[in-house]
C-alpha cells in the first residue's frame, strides 16, 4: 500500500509537471504527452501492481475524495489522491511555471479515462474538447471531453446528440458528454430531463423539493422540505390555507380603506387657516438662523452655504460633513488603486468574481479559470491590500489630525457661551429654600477673587417633570397670550356627510386631537396664583415645589470673561478645593458644552452606576429588538432562501431580493429607534454624550444585523454552490468539504460570496435606505401635520406646532456611514471584480447622503448645537477596527504566499484574527497619543478678546441662564424678580424679555408678519 501511494504520487507529480511543460512549449505536443504518460503509466503498473488492479476493480463503481482509479489500456492503477489540497495549493502558487503552463492551454491535471461502450458510443478519457480552440460544434455524441479553463463555454452540441449531461459514470470530475434525449439517465441518473432552452440535461424544477423523483424525465417531486407536503408531484405549503386568503382579504381592506380615507382627507375644504398659518411660521422660526443683523432681522442661511467652514450649528456639524467627504475621498482612492491594477497589470481583474453561473458545464470552466486566475493574480491583491491598508491608515491618521486642528481652530477665533463658564462639582444636596444661587456666587468670588455675572444650579428635579414643564408653558402662555383664535368653533362633525362625519371623527379619536392638556390657575391659600398640572391633583403647588427642590452635585459658574474664568478655575485648583455649605473639596472645572446641550432634567438622578445600569438594561433591549426583528421579519426569508431549490442554478428572483432589501431597511430602522430611546434612557447630562452613544450603540446593533445577514449569506451559497454541483478546483464536491476555511476559499463559494456582499451593499445598504430616507423624515410628517391642522379647527397653539414641527438633527448618521465602510472593506475577501465598482458606488451614495443632509440642516431640523469634539473623536476611534479588517483581510490573501506563512484551518483565522487585533490597538493608541501632538498652539493674541459674556448673550438668547428651567422658575417664584428670567424655547426668541439682573441679555425684534391673534396680542 505505501509502495502504490509513493508510486501515485510521484505519477501525479510527474504528469503535472510535464504537462504544464509541454503546454508552455505547444498546445498540440500536450495531447500527445498524455496520451503517451497514460499509456506508459498503465502498462508498468499493470506489470507491477496486479493485486492492487484486483482490488481496485472490485471497487470501481465508487470513488471517495481520498483515492482515484488512473484508467489507460483496460488497466487500473490504485492510488492515493495527492496529495492534500494544502500541498497543491502552495504548489500552485511556488511554481510560476506551473502556473503559466496551466493558463497557456488548460487546467494542470490529466483527465484520466478508458475506453467503454456507453449507449452505443465511445467514451475517451481525452483533456481537451474536440474543437475547442476554433469553437465549433462537438463533432462526436457520446464522447467524454474533460473541459477546463481554456474551454468555449459557448461550444454547443449536435443536432443529432443536443443535450449536455455531465457523466457521472466517469470517475473524474467536469467531463461532459453530448447525448439525446433518451441517454441523460444513463449518464447521470440525477439529471433526467432534457431542458430544450438550455441544452442540458436537468434534474427537476420544483419549488422547495427536496429530492426529485428521477424514475421519469418531467419535473415531478419525490420528498419536499420541510414545512411543504407532496400532491401530484408538486410541493405545497403544508401551513397555507383559507386563512391565508382571509388574511390577504382583511389586509386589502385595510390598505383600501386607508387609500380611501386619506383620498377624501385631502379634498377636504380648509377650515382652520390661522392655526395652520400660525403652525408653519413657527416652523419657520425654529429653524437655523444667521446672527442678528443691523434691523435686528435673523435670517435663514441660503443653500450655498459651505456646511465644511461655516459654523450653523456649532464646530461639530462641520467636523460631521468633513467626516462625510473623507469617506468619499477614502472611497474615491480604493477604487482608482483597483482600476490602476486593471487597468496597467492585467485585464481579468476588470471581471474576476463577475463571471455568471450558468449550466454544471459553464460553471466547471468558471471554476477553474476563475482559481486560475485568481491565484496567479494574488500577488497583485497582496500588493494592492498592502496599498490600501498603508493609504487608509494614513489617511486616517492625517484626518485626524485635520479635524482636530479645525476644531480647535474654530475654538480659538471664536468665542462661544462655554468659554465664560465652569462647573462646580461636589455639592451637597441642598433645599431650595435657601438663596442657593446668591450665597454660592458670593462664596466663589471671595475664594477666585474673580467677579461673577451669578451661578446657574443644576437641580434634582426628575420627579417633578410634568409640574415644572406645565408651569414653563403657562409661563409662557402670560408673555405672548400663545393660543388660536379666540370663538373659535368645535367642528365635531356637523354639516358633513356621513363618510367624512365618521373619518373626522375617528381621526379624533385615534390622534387625541384638541386633547392636549393645558394648565390652570389655582388659589394656593395664600392670595397668590399657583400653577399646577391639570393632568393629576397629587402635584403640589409650584412655589411648594420648588422650595422642597434639592440641588445636585452640579453647578454652572458664569464669568464676565474667558480671562476671568481661567484665573478662577487657577486658584481653585491651587487650593485644592473650596468648602460650601458644610462640603469640602468641591472643584472648579472648564467645560467643553454650550448651555442648550445640557440635559438638565438628568441631573441628580445619572451617577455612573446608574448609567451602567441602565446601559447594561440597554443593550438587553437590543438584543430583543433584534431577535424581534430576526424572528418576524428575517426568519420567513432566511427560510424561504434555505428551502429554496437552487437545482440547475435556479435562484430566487426579483421580488426576494427586494424583499431582501426592505428587510435590511426595517432592521436598520429598528435599531435607530430602540438606540435613540436607550441612549435617551440612559441619564447623559450632555446632548454630545448622548449622540456619541446612540453612534456606538447603532453601529453595534447595526453589526449584529450584519452579521446575522452574512451568516445567512453564507449557507445560502453555500446551499446554491452544492445545488449546481460544484466542486473545488482540486475535484472535491463543495457537499464533501467540512472545513470552513477550506470551502470558504473555494472559487465558487468565493465569486458567489463576493456577488452576495455587492449586492448586500449596493444598492439595498448605500443607497435604498437614503433614497427613501426623505419621505418618512420630511415629506410625510410635513403633509401629514398640514393634513390635521388644516381640517380641524380644534387644533390651535402648541399642539398645532408640535404637528407641524421638524424632527431634530441626530448624530446617527455616522453610524450609517461607518456601516457603509464596513460593507465596503468585506469585499476585500472574495475576487476583486467587483471591488472598483462597489466603491465608486459607495462614493456616490455618499454624495447623495451629503446633499440630502445639506439640505436638511440648513431647511428641515430645529436649530441645534452640537459644539464638542467627543462625537467626533469616538467616531474616529470606531475607525480603528473597520481600518482593522484590512488587516485581517491582507493576512488572509497573504497566506501560502511566496515566503510567507501556509496555514489552514484554525490557525488561519487566529492569525486573521491576531491582525485585526494589533491593528486596533496600534490605531487607537496613535489616536490617544500622537494625533494631539500634531494640534494647534493657542494663539499670542486672542483675536476675540473683545467678546464678553453679555456681549454675546446680546446675539446668542441661549444661555446657562435662560436654558435653566429650574432657574427661570425660581426667578418668578422664589426672588420675584420682574421681569423674571424669560425661559428659552426654540422658535419663541422674540418674546423673551430683557432682565439683566437675572442673566437673560437678549431682546429679539420680531420682523415677521402678523398671521394670527397671538401676534396681536404681543405687538399690541
Amino acid at each position: 500500500m505505501l509502495r502504490s501511494t509513493l508510486v501515485g504520487t510521484a505519477l501525479w507529480l510527474g504528469c503535472n509537471f510535464d504537462e504544464a511543460l509541454g503546454a508552455a512549449l505547444h498546445g498540440q505536443r500536450l495531447q500527445q504527452l498524455q496520451l503517451q504518460r497514460l499509456q506508459t503509466s498503465g502498462s508498468s503498473s499493470s506489470s507491477s501492481s496486479s493485486s492492487s488492479n484486483s482490488s481496485s476493480n472490485s471497487s470501481s463503481s465508487s470513488s471517495s475524495s481520498s483515492n482515484s482509479s488512473i484508467f489507460a489500456g483496460g488497466n487500473r492503477l490504485q492510488q492515493t489522491e495527492v496529495p492534500a489540497q494544502a500541498l497543491a495549493h502552495s504548489l500552485n502558487r511556488s511554481l510560476p511555471a506551473f502556473a503559466a503552463a496551466s493558463r497557456a492551454k488548460g487546467p494542470v491535471r490529466v483527465a484520466r479515462g478508458a475506453e467503454s461502450s456507453v449507449g452505443g458510443g465511445k467514451r475517451f478519457g481525452i483533456d481537451s474538447e474536440a474543437g475547442e480552440e476554433t469553437g465549433k460544434v462537438v463533432s462526436e455524441c457520446f464522447l467524454t471531453a474533460k473541459v477546463h479553463s481554456g474551454s468555449n463555454k459557448e461550444k454547443v452540441c449536435p443536432q443529432e446528440c443536443p443535450f449536455y449531461v455531465q457523466d457521472r459514470q466517469d470517475w473524474d470530475f467536469c467531463t461532459f458528454a453530448c447525448v439525446p434525449e433518451t441517454h441523460c439517465s444513463q449518464y447521470n441518473p440525477e439529471t433526467p430531463i432534457a431542458d430544450k432552452d438550455i441544452g442540458f440535461c436537468r434534474s427537476c424544477t420544483v419549488a422547495a423539493c427536496e429530492e426529485c423523483d428521477n424514475s421519469v424525465n418531467f419535473d415531478q417531486c419525490s420528498k419536499c422540505s420541510p414545512g411543504y407536503y407532496l400532491k401530484d408531484g408538486e410541493c405545497w405549503f403544508k401551513y397555507g390555507g383559507d386563512w391565508v386568503w382571509v388574511t390577504a382579504g382583511i389586509l386589502a381592506g385595510v390598505v383600501l380603506l386607508v387609500a380611501v380615507w386619506l383620498i377624501e382627507w385631502g379634498f377636504r375644504p380648509t377650515t382652520n387657516q390661522a392655526g395652520l398659518d400660525h403652525a408653519l411660521l413657527q416652523r419657520e422660526r425654529c429653524k437655523l438662523k444667521m446672527k442678528k443683523e443691523g434691523t435686528g432681522e435673523r435670517k435663514e442661511f441660503p443653500l450655498t452655504t459651505n456646511l465644511l467652514k461655516e459654523q450653523v450649528a456649532g464646530p461639530g456639524m462641520t467636523l460631521h460633513f468633513n467626516f462625510q467627504v473623507f469617506l468619499m475621498i477614502w472611497a474615491v482612492f480604493v477604487a482608482i488603486v483597483w482600476v490602476c491594477f486593471a487597468a496597467f497589470i492585467d485585464e481579468d481583474l476588470w471581471r474576476l468574481g463577475t463571471r455568471k453561473f450558468g449550466t454544471p458545464r459553464e460553471n466547471c470552466i468558471l471554476v477553474m479559470w476563475g482559481y486560475e486566475r485568481q491565484q496567479d493574480l494574488m500577488w497583485t491583491k497582496v500588493a494592492f491590500l498592502w496599498i490600501v491598508y498603508i493609504g487608509s491608515f494614513s489617511m486616517c491618521m492625517a484626518y485626524g489630525i485635520y479635524q482636530l486642528r479645525c476644531f480647535q481652530g474654530v475654538d480659538h477665533q471664536n468665542k462661544t457661551m462655554k468659554d465664560f463658564v465652569a462647573m462646580v462639582t461636589g455639592l451637597p444636596a441642598i433645599p431650595g429654600f435657601k438663596d442657593v444661587e446668591g450665597e454660592l456666587k458670593k462664596c466663589l468670588e471671595n475664594t477666585t477673587g474673580q467677579s461673577l455675572v451669578g451661578v446657574s444650579v443644576a437641580w434634582d428635579w426628575q420627579e417633578h417633570q410634568e409640574a415644572v414643564e406645565t408651569a414653563l408653558e403657562e409661563d409662557l402662555n402670560e408673555r405672548v397670550f400663545l393660543g388660536g383664535p379666540s370663538g373659535v368653533e368645535d367642528n365635531d362633525g356637523q354639516e358633513m356627510g356621513f363618510m367624512r362625519s365618521t373619518f373626522y371623527k375617528m381621526e379624533r379619536g385615534l390622534l387625541g386631537l384638541g386633547e392636549e392638556g393645558g394648565s390652570v390657575r389655582q388659589d394656593d391659600g395664600f392670595g397668590q396664583g399657583a400653577l399646577a398640572a391639570t393632568g393629576g391633583s397629587d402635584e403640589l403647588p409650584i412655589e411648594q415645589m420648588l422650595q422642597e427642590l434639592h440641588t445636585s452635585p452640579r453647578a454652572f459658574a458664569v464669568f464676565e470673561t474667558q480671562e476671568a474664568k481661567e484665573r478662577a478655575v487657577a486658584a481653585v485648583a491651587d487650593l485644592s478645593g473650596f468648602e460650601f455649605e458644610g462640603a469640602s473639596g468641591i472643584a472648579l472645572e472648564e467645560l467643553e458644552a454650550e448651555p442648550d446641550t445640557v440635559q438638565w432634567i438628568y441631573y441628580g438622578h445619572s451617577t455612573r452606576s446608574q448609567k451602567i445600569v441602565r446601559l447594561v438594561a440597554g443593550f438587553g433591549c437590543i438584543i430583543l429588538a433584534c431577535l424581534f426583528w430576526a424572528v418576524v421579519f428575517y426568519a420567513p426569508y432566511a427560510y424561504y432562501v434555505m428551502t429554496f431549490n437552487y437545482e440547475n442554478g435556479r435562484e430566487p428572483g426579483f421580488i426576494v431580493g427586494f424583499a431582501f432589501s426592505m428587510i435590511v431597511v426595517v432592521g436598520n430602522a429598528i435599531m435607530y429607534e430602540v438606540c435613540a430611546r436607550i441612549s435617551d434612557k440612559v441619564g447623559f447630562q450632555f446632548k454630545d454624550d448622548k449622540e456619541a452613544c446612540y453612534m456606538i450603540l447603532y453601529t453595534i446593533a447595526c453589526l449584529f444585523n450584519v452579521a446575522l445577514d452574512f451568516v445567512t449569506t453564507y449557507y445560502t451559497a453555500e446551499k446554491v454552490m452544492e445545488g449546481l454541483g460544484f466542486v473545488s478546483y482540486f475535484g472535491t464536491p463543495l457537499a464533501d468539504i467540512h472545513h470552513f476555511t477550506t470551502k470558504f476559499e473555494t472559487y465558487g463559494m468565493q465569486r458567489s460570496l463576493a456577488e452576495n456582499t455587492y449586492s448586500y451593499a449596493f444598492p439595498s445598504t448605500y443607497l435604498i435606505p437614503f433614497l427613501i430616507e426623505p419621505a418618512p423624515t420630511i415629506l410625510a410628517p410635513l403633509l401629514l401635520g398640514r393634513l390635521i391642522v388644516r381640517t380641524h379647527p380644534e387644533v390651535q397653539g402648541k399642539e398645532a406646532e408640535e404637528w407641524m414641527a421638524m424632527a431634530d438633527m441626530e448624530m446617527g448618521r455616522y453610524a450609517d456611514l461607518l456601516l457603509n465602510v464596513i460593507l465596503g472593506i468585506l469585499i476585500f475577501y472574495f475576487p476583486g471584480g467587483y471591488t472598483w465598482m462597489l466603491f465608486l458606488a459607495m462614493a456616490v451614495s455618499h454624495l447623495w447622503i451629503y446633499a440630502f443632509d445639506h439640505y436638511r440642516v440648513l431647511r428641515s431640523v430645529p436649530a441645534c448645537t452640537f459644539a464638542a469634539y467627543d462625537i467626533e473623536w469616538w467616531c474616529q476611534a470606531m475607525l480603528a477596527p473597520i481600518m482593522g479588517i484590512i488587516a485581517s483581510c491582507l493576512a488572509f490573501k497573504g497566506n501560502c504566499e511566496p515566503g510567507m506563512y501556509c496555514l489552514t484551518g484554525f490557525p488561519l483565522i487566529a492569525t486573521c484574527s491576531f491582525a485585526w487585533l494589533m491593528h486596533t490597538i496600534f490605531h487607537t493608541a496613535c489616536l490617544i497619543y500622537l494625533v494631539p501632538m500634531c494640534g494647534k498652539r493657542l494663539p499670542d493674541e486672542d483675536p476675540a478678546a473683545h467678546e464678553t459674556f453679555t456681549s454675546l448673550s446680546q446675539r446668542v438668547p441661549c444661555n446657562w441662564f435662560t436654558a435653566n428651567p429650574i432657574w427661570c422658575l425660581r426667578s418668578k417664584f422664589k426672588f420675584k424678580h420682574a421681569p423674571a428670567c424669560s425661559f428659552y424655547q426654540l422658535g419663541k426668541e422674540r418674546y423673551m424679555k430683557y432682565s439683566p439682573k437675572t442673566g437673560c441679555f437678549f431682546d429679539e425684534q420680531d420682523a415677521s408678519p402678523i398671521v394670527s391673534n397671538m401676534d396681536v396680542k404681543f405687538k399690541n
